[in-house]
């Protein structure tokens, strides 16, 4: 899968449960925002065919990124003094 046009396709699983398609991105991907377009290609080569694609809804942070947020959320501020 690709959701950045400067980057090389990225290794993902599709899912297809009650009518909703999602793509889950093996590695993760920062700043993925709604209206971006996800590309599927049949593999990360030169001569890659494209299965299909469609437009990001919405994305999810990953485990990662959320214990990264909790961290930095639990830190005081640092406020430089005058």
């Amino acid at each position: 899968a690709k959701v950045r046009s400067t980057r090389p396709p990225r290794p993902a699983v599709l899912h297809h449960r009650d009518g909703v398609t999602s793509v889950e991105l093996a590695d993760g991907e920062s700043g993925i925002a709604p209206g971006q377009a996800c590309v599927l290609y049949s593999d990360d080569g030169n001569e890659a065919r494209v299965f299909g694609g469609g437009f990001i809804e919405r994305s999810e942070r990953g485990a990662e990124a959320e214990a990264m947020l909790s961290r930095l959320a639990a830190r005081p501020a640092q406020i430089p003094a005058e």
